[in-house]
């Protein structure tokens, strides 16, 4: 904003009183001249993304340094998301063009490799010179590469034959080395998913997939060359740096140790610090500014219009939209509004319209800055979390499949999967998929023909019979199956025949969705936007929709469900949103209060809390049509439930009903419209949706605000269980502590209890009968515990947005498939979540674990 340079002073070692967060943003971007590196520093990982996530509003120069706030994680398990970042961000900063960093303390704090040797830590490959390939292959290792036997995520590289394959730090897709000799003879990329070439290179840089120690350290003020620091807030990072030198006191007490983890922060010397505090501080200079946000108008255009008519008076207005919709409105307030291009063109006291982008408004001195975000009902747009790491993608082929689990051949049956082998036939060295199968008895199979072999599916924990080849049980099981998956199939084709032949009612749109829409405080994203088009798309069909919306908890599921909802009940239809439990019952029916509360309906909700009086009520309700939306547990299904005019059914996480519960379901649904819910849906239900019997919608990006979860592989230390709860307790969060063993599981409370003794502990497991089981997570959902320690019973479930830390003992005994449902059960807010996936210290590992571990390793990294 070129006005504002005019009214931004800077001197160096002052502190900057009276900014807003926007003009905080702003305050460093003008003083950024693509000449010189500026350094932010915030307290905290979390303020350090949002800080990032503003600038990149408005500007692309810009890193994100990223260290974790917990100390044991810089001793004994770093992230290896914030690691690549970090590598990244280094790599930008020695290509000599100027950025605007942002890191928070522990970052500014961190012990980084020597600058004057961190350009020897580079390897550059080019067409037709020559290098040995063992030499290389040592070097991969020495950088912190990991060999696989296929590529397909940064850090990794692979050996075939004179074919060496890379994902390096930084690079959007793999390289394929073809050798002859030791002469490099090509270098290309290849895409991760197909394995295929996608275009020939003449060179690439190789670098580091680790930070590498030196004797000699390095801070990040090191790498900038005198860069302009900024402090945000110094009160809140002088607080967080007492709170970091006790934590170092702690570990080392408890270790009994006496290590430097980092600098000092007086140890990092820069002369060019300015101050972005809140609170003034006595031992600085001050510059002063008088500034103020604006306060949103909710989409009352005549407030806008008296807000505007009020300050235009004495002062400038400049409205940024970047919306037509908006500048519409502005024109029809205000004819002769001067709309431009560029702030140089602005009019002075008088009403300017830009069509660009802001976050947020502002007041300072004579001018009054007004966005399109200041102006609607929705307030959060202009959250832009970005992830730019480029961390490989998942296979769709045998890369899928981890040492150790089970497949099926369609020939032989099920055996257990052992990886890929090259072998030599006739003279040529070729990829095999190996199967183990009973008795020492081993298939294999050419990578090609890959499509013959399915990865076998089952209930967790339950082992299949691995079959002997060339025995009669395998085709005996094929026998049996078909004959089943015929009489399923007659079933199912009579139940969807008969759905297609009903005429229904079509639900017109109305425009009061429009408005229900804009009350949405959040973004849709794009898989949201294409779901609810579909499911209006359903509405619009006299055949009744029958369609499965598939994605994880926090995705937004709920919210496509409820633009379902709006249409059904402005077209005079009742909705029944069905529930497995009555804690997922109340949590949707409280969320439908609060979405639905600027719309004139009746909503009840039926389950064991519920009253025999108010049970009555809503009966009576139901069946005469003044209830419009009803949620509830299976008690729905009871016969003593009748709709007038039922539109609408909802099932929410339908793999957790019982057969009888189907069945009534069933009953429901032939003129009903239908829409299923689901996180993990079962494979009958999955494959439905597959073959086209059932429509299906998913719901795979995750919300804008959403940071990745931070990862750990480790071993179980009492010190790490304690300071991932202090830490997450003193941030007003809960933890999950997931222990699969219910025998011992009350002793493993008893430890946490002396380990964090002011920490609030519950524990639950499936043996507890379902009453007593539902009352202790719905007292955790009330933040009534911090810590709930649970078996796998947290796998499916509620939505528990302040649950941000995850530790899992014996993490070797999951399969990756559960451990990542595991892990979705925390980040689903705007915090910055934790999972420690923790193995008992010494303890002796099979090799199948010992697999599993390094499997669990690169997990991590996806």
């Amino acid at each position: 904003m070129k006005f504002l340079s005019n009214i931004f002073k800077y001197e160096n070692n002052t502190q900057v009183i009276g900014l807003t967060e926007e003009l905080n943003a702003f305050y460093v971007i003008n003083k950024f001249d693509n000449k010189d590196n500026i350094l932010v520093v915030a307290s905290t990982l979390y303020q350090a993304n949002l800080f990032y996530e503003k600038l990149l509003n408005y500007n692309d120069n810009v890193l994100l340094f990223p260290m974790d706030d917990f100390i044991p994680s810089v001793a004994v398990a770093i992230s290896p998301e914030l690691k690549l970042k970090r590598l990244e961000t280094l790599k930008k900063i020695n290509e000599n063009k100027p950025y605007i960093i942002v890191t928070n303390l522990m970052g500014y704090l961190r012990f980084l490799t020597n600058k004057e040797e961190v350009n020897k830590l580079s390897l550059i490959l080019k067409k037709n010179t020559n290098i040995s390939r063992n030499n290389l292959i040592n070097t991969l290792e020495e950088y912190g590469y990991n060999q696989e036997s296929i590529v397909i995520s940064t850090g990794s590289y692979a050996v075939r034959g004179f074919i060496v394959d890379i994902f390096i730090v930084d690079e959007e897709h793999p390289i394929r080395i073809e050798f002859f000799g030791d002469d490099i003879e090509s270098i290309r990329y290849f895409d991760e998913s197909s394995q295929l070439s996608i275009k020939e290179i003449n060179e690439i840089e190789i670098l580091p997939n680790k930070e590498i120690d030196t004797d000699k350290k390095s801070s990040l003020v090191d790498y900038l060359n005198s860069p302009y620091v900024f402090y945000l807030d110094e009160k809140l990072i002088n607080d967080e740096y007492n709170k970091i030198q006790d934590d170092i006191k702690s570990y080392q007490k408890e270790k009994n140790e006496n290590i430097k983890y980092m600098f000092n922060i007086d140890e990092i010397k820069t002369n060019n610090i300015i101050y972005l505090n809140h609170l003034e501080n006595s031992n600085h200079k001050v510059i002063r500014y008088n500034t103020n946000s604006i306060t949103n108008f909710n989409s009352n255009f005549d407030l806008l219009k008296s807000f505007i008519e009020k300050k235009i008076k004495d002062k400038t207005i400049i409205l940024y939209l970047s919306k037509v919709k908006e500048i519409d409105e502005i024109t029809k307030i205000y004819p002769l509004v001067n709309i431009i291009d560029d702030e140089s063109k602005i009019k002075e006291n008088k009403v300017n319209i830009i069509n660009k982008y802001l976050s947020n408004g502002f007041e300072i001195e004579n001018y009054v800055v007004i966005s399109e975000y200041d102006i609607e009902l929705n307030k959060s747009n202009h959250i832009k979390y970005k992830n730019n790491l480029r961390i490989g993608t998942k296979l769709k082929s045998y890369d899928d499949l981890e040492i150790g689990d089970y497949v099926v051949h369609y020939k032989h049956g099920i055996g257990r999967y052992g990886g890929i082998v090259s072998l030599n036939k006739n003279n040529v060295l070729k990829d095999y998929i190996l199967i183990n199968y009973l008795g020492n008895d081993k298939v294999y199979v050419p990578v090609e023909k890959i499509d013959t072999i399915f990865k076998y599916t089952s209930k967790d924990g339950v082992a299949p019979k691995i079959n002997k080849l060339n025995s009669l049980s395998w085709e005996k099981t094929k026998l049996s199956l078909k004959k089943r998956i015929h009489n399923i199939s007659k079933e199912l084709l009579k139940l969807y025949a008969l759905r297609t032949s009903i005429k229904g009612t079509v639900f017109k749109y109305n425009e009061l969705e429009d408005i229900f829409a804009k009350e949405f405080e959040y973004v849709l994203t794009p898989d949201q936007d294409k779901a609810i088009e579909d499911i209006n798309n359903d509405l619009l069909n006299q055949i009744p929709m029958d369609r499965l919306l598939c994605g994880d908890v926090g995705f937004g599921k709920t919210e496509v469900a409820f633009r379902a909802i709006i249409r059904t009940i402005l077209n005079d239809k009742q909705v029944a949103y069905l529930c497995p439990t009555t804690i997922l019952s109340r949590q949707q029916y409280q969320n439908a209060l609060e979405r639905f509360k600027n719309i004139p309906i009746n909503i009840e909700i039926l389950n064991r809390f519920t009253t025999p009086k108010k049970v009555k009520e809503i009966l009576e309700g139901l069946e005469k049509g003044t209830v419009d939306i009803v949620f509830g547990t299976h008690r729905l299904l009871s016969s003593d439930v009748k709709f007038n005019k039922l539109g609408l059914l909802i099932v929410d996480e339908e793999q957790r009903f019982g057969v009888t519960h189907k069945e009534k379901i069933k009953e429901l649904k032939n003129d009903v419209n239908v829409l299923t819910l689901s996180a993990t849906p079962i494979p009958r239900t999955l494959k439905m949706a597959l073959t086209g019997l059932r429509d299906l919608s998913i719901i795979d990006t995750p919300p804008v605000n959403r940071y990745p979860v931070q990862t750990y592989v480790l071993e179980e230390q009492d010190v790490v269980i304690k300071d991932a709860i202090y830490k997450e307790m003193t941030r007003n969060g809960q933890v999950f502590i997931l222990y699969n063993r219910i025998d011992t599981i009350e002793q493993t409370v008893r430890k946490i209890s002396e380990l964090v003794p002011e920490a609030r502990i519950a524990f639950a497991h499936g043996r507890m009968n379902k009453t007593e089981l539902e009352d202790v997570i719905q007292d955790f959902v009330d933040y009534k515990y911090d810590v709930l320690v649970c078996t796998t019973i947290i796998e499916t479930g509620i939505d528990m947005p302040n649950v941000n830390t995850l530790m899992i003992y014996d993490a070797d005994n999951y399969g990756l498939s559960q451990l990542y449902q595991l892990r979705g059960r925390v980040g689903r807010s705007n915090k910055v979540a934790y999972a420690y996936l923790m193995y008992k210290k010494n303890k002796m590992l099979n090799d199948i674990a010992i697999k599993r571990l390094d499997a669990i390793k690169e997990f991590t990294e996806l």
